[in-house]
């Protein structure tokens, strides 16, 4: 199983769904994340939200991705909240959705969510484990 495998099914699922830690309590939300070629995850989000300073306090997430034919994927990972211009430059001209939220690149209100991963699982509907995918 490759990345370029995962990277289709993030494309073709659309929506992830992150889960941080807020305490003791899992947080679970949508978000539209683009896979770049090095398996980082990139996402846009506010800077007042509370995932930002839930993964501020906890860096360590999860998202699941379900594709149409119900096969999913769940990549574990740490994750930093940044500002890097060049990340958000790629992120602006690959996720067109942005443009309903923020006005560019350099809008103070859009902060970037990096997530590298650490583990990424697959299972295609119909098996009954999980496969790991190589980073």
């Amino acid at each position: 199983m490759s990345l370029e495998i995962i990277q289709q099914m993030v494309l073709d699922a659309g929506m992830g769904y992150l889960a941080t830690c807020d305490g003791d309590q899992p947080r679970v939300r949508a978000m539209m994340p683009v896979l770049m070629d090095d398996g980082r995850l990139l996402m846009a989000t506010f800077p007042n939200f509370k995932k930002v300073g839930q993964i501020t306090k906890n860096p360590k997430i999860e998202i699941c991705f379900v594709d149409r034919k119900l096969s999913h994927c769940r990549i574990e990972g740490k994750a930093v909240v940044s500002q890097d211009e060049a990340l958000k430059e790629e992120l602006w001209n690959k996720q067109m959705m942005l443009r309903q939220f923020f006005q560019g690149v350099d809008d103070p209100n859009f902060v970037l969510i990096v997530v590298t991963p650490v583990k990424i699982n697959m299972m295609n509907i119909g098996e009954k484990a999980y496969l790991e995918v190589k980073i």
